[in-house]
């Protein structure tokens, strides 16, 4: 042992000396930050830890980087620090790993205290000796010699992995501060999410204020930059400043906000921030600015795809992914740079799909796909760039889907799905991984329901509840995990309802409802989930009626079309509000038809007219299939009506868009209208022998099959 490891750490100038490659400047700041401005719980004050004893603050802490030499020496300032510091944190990269002064330092702090309170922060990189990407130095690696040289016995790495596949950023943290104050990282994780659970909302409302200030005081700054260098340095500290807030804002303040389902905190941090980007030229802006602008785009936007605000939605990721092109063009075989332009891609390409334009996309989908394809190419190894090519071809599997090419749809799921099986067995407690496999299961279930097979369907989604159940069990305040919990829920209650099990389908959607109901009670102003509350109570009214329960069925109906009238109206290109209204306007016909009240031609013609707008935009099974259904519940009106060559004219329309589709298919959603419209024009055998493949598959109708008592409607003169 040498002398410096039985000298008391209590003695140091510096709590902390952190040794970090120029490359990851922008993670010391942050480290620094958050080190020096903790607040140690007061239980633990008082007691020897590796920083000396423990007090209220951490503080302070040692990264200045301008004294060091050109020479080889580290210079006397380096040097002194380090002699005056208790621990060591290294912040592991590839980077880190190859920079001299990194190994220097280590070096010098091994010497002059042992080995004993050197801590490893991992934020890149694997620490996997001999590999491309290795992030320990050597010096972290091997324990010091009598002599002073590095040896061949391994030293013991007491290592922080903030990667998004390690530990997190935050849980790195935690496990960093658990080892400088000598806790347990169980203990010290749970005051913590404790604490911060406490304080979160406030610190962010308060945030929101300082922000706004902040902003316009960087904006003003960006402004006087030209006129003299004095001021454009003080612009450049202004700017940074105020982009750091915004980075913890929108990136690290997002997530826990996104747990505590308190996003709309953060509408005011948008307006501001978008304004005042809007200002910037990004030609002026250092790759690191660039990139922290380009991330703050994208959460931006993402708040506000979450609140159904589309149009400015898009906005904000359209500048996002300008901002990292010209990144990505500055530096082609930068990752992160990579990464980031994918990101913008994969969000622009979401709000396409949910606005219907197919080729766009299709386009954006494809550019995410071959961003994820360059990431493997730069590094083979790398799990995270894995990750996003198996997203990748996800994505492409689900516009397959759409396009109804079944085959390559399920080929492109399960090469997904055997993508992230092999990356979760590296990192079975990885909770984003195991709910990307969850999905995969739920897609593939949709898959296997739209070709009749409804046993591998059941599989696949009880896969998907029992996956996603286990991921909320781990984190029961998560409430992005809750909303994924419901979603499994709400499949599962669907596949059940077309099997026949409507009492079991039932519980199971009220229980989705009441999952996502405590979520939209928490966030009102999170439209995504308001407007899915609407469909899922929807269809629970459709079950009602199945269930013979025509009075709950009917007030459900009846207060769902008023706020879908107006979403609709509000936002008529959104063929997801048009596909629900049309729904449930036909829902609304059948009930009056049901109770034998006058009045269901017009919400029937409404169905018609909304379901011929879906199919008119673009022929989807979805949009063909709404559009057959309310052509079928028109006609049956028409002849309760006493109408029968109107009904005949509905009955006609819906087989002219189904049959070319009939052949071959197993697909319930085109069976079903098509078993009703032969039986409305006189087709009884092709009626029946749809009828029995439906039930040879296992299909069980909500509504009854032609012939049954409850088909033919009393007209209004009986």
């Amino acid at each position: 042992m040498s002398r410096a490891e039985n000298s008391p750490a209590g003695a140091a100038t510096y709590r902390v000396f952190l040794s970090y490659s120029h490359v990851d400047t922008p993670w010391a700041r942050r480290l620094m930050r958050r080190l020096e401005n903790y607040r140690v719980p007061p239980r633990f004050h008082g007691r020897t830890a590796p920083i000396g004893e423990v007090g209220p603050r951490l503080a302070p802490v040692f990264r200045d980087r301008d004294e060091l030499p050109s020479t080889s020496d580290l210079g006397g300032t380096i040097r002194t620090a380090l002699a005056a510091s208790a621990t060591l944190v290294v912040i592991c990269s590839p980077a880190s790993a190859q920079s001299r002064w990194v190994q220097e330092e280590i070096l010098a702090f091994k010497r002059l205290h042992g080995e004993h309170r050197v801590f490893a922060f991992i934020v890149g990189g694997e620490p996997k000796e001999g590999a491309p990407d290795d992030c320990f130095p050597s010096a972290l690696r091997r324990a010091i010699g009598s002599d002073g040289t590095l040896s061949a016995r391994p030293a013991e790495i007491v290592a922080a992995d903030a990667r998004p596949h390690g530990d997190g950023r935050e849980a790195a943290f935690v496990r960093l501060l658990a080892g400088l104050l000598g806790v347990g990282f169980d203990d010290l994780r749970q005051r913590e999410l404790q604490r911060r659970n406490r304080r979160l909302t406030l610190i962010a409302v308060a945030s929101v204020c300082g922000m706004a200030l902040t902003l316009g005081l960087a904006a003003y700054a960006w402004r006087a930059r030209t006129d003299a260098l004095e001021a454009r340095n003080d612009a450049r500290r202004r700017q940074e400043q105020a982009e750091d807030l915004l980075g913890f804002m929108v990136g690290d303040l997002r997530v826990p906000l996104a747990k505590l389902n308190k996003l709309d905190v953060l509408d005011a941090v948008g307006e501001k921030a978008m304004a005042y980007f809007g200002a910037l030229d990004p030609r002026d802006l250092t790759d690191t600015a660039l990139r922290r602008q380009a991330e703050a785009l994208r959460q931006i936007g993402e708040n506000r795809k979450d609140q159904a605000r589309y149009p400015e939605a898009l906005h904000s990721l359209q500048a996002a992914y300008q901002s990292a092109k010209i990144l990505c063009a500055r530096d082609p075989r930068n990752g992160d740079f990579l990464f980031e332009r994918g990101q913008a891609e994969y969000w622009i390409g979401t709000l396409e799909r949910r606005l219907g334009r197919a080729e766009a996309t299709t386009g954006w989908f494809t550019r995410y796909r071959d961003t994820g394809a360059a990431l493997v190419a730069l590094e083979p190894t790398n799990p995270k760039w894995q990750e996003e090519l198996a997203s990748g071809h996800h994505n492409l599997a689900v516009l397959d889907l759409d396009a109804e090419r079944l085959e390559p749809a399920r080929r492109g799921f399960l090469g997904a799905l055997a993508m992230l099986a092999q990356l979760s067995a590296a990192k079975p407690a990885d909770l984003e991984l195991q709910f990307r496999i969850a999905d995969a299961n739920s897609w593939l279930g949709t898959v296997a329901e739209i070709n009749g097979d409804f046993p591998e369907a059941s599989s696949r989604f009880a896969e998907q509840v029992a996956r996603t159940e286990a991921i909320l069990r781990a984190e029961p305040t998560n409430a992005t995990f809750k909303r994924r919990f419901a979603d499994a829920l709400a499949l599962q209650a669907s596949l059940l309802a077309l099997t026949g099990h409507r009492p079991t389908a039932l519980d199971t959607r009220f229980r989705a409802i009441a999952v996502l109901d405590s979520l939209a009670t928490g966030d009102p102003k999170n439209q995504s989930w308001q407007r899915l509350l609407l469909w899922w109570r929807l269809k629970a009214a459709e079950l009602l009626r199945a269930q013979g329960q025509l009075a709950a069925s009917a007030q459900l109906a009846d207060e769902i079309r008023e706020k879908f009238e107006k979403l609709v109206a509000a936002e008529p290109k959104d063929q997801r509000l048009v596909d629900r209204l049309a729904f449930v306007c036909r829902l609304q016909a059948e009930l009056l038809a049901d109770q034998g009240r006058d009045g269901a031609a017009a919400p029937a013609a409404r169905a018609v007219e909304l379901a011929e707008r879906l199919v008119s935009s673009r022929q989807t099974y979805v949009n063909v299939s709404e559009c057959a259904l309310a052509r079928v519940t028109a006609a049956r009106m028409a002849l309760r009506d006493g109408q029968p060559a109107e009904a005949q004219q509905h009955a006609r329309r819906a087989l002219a868009l189904l049959e070319p589709r009939l052949t071959g298919s197993n697909h319930w959603r085109i069976l079903q209208p098509a078993a009703h419209a032969y039986a409305l024009t006189g087709q009884p055998e092709r009626s029946r022998a749809l009828i029995d493949q439906l039930d040879h598959l296992g299909f069980r109708p909500l509504e009854p099959w032609p012939g049954e008592a409850s088909l033919r409607l009393p007209s209004k003169t009986q």
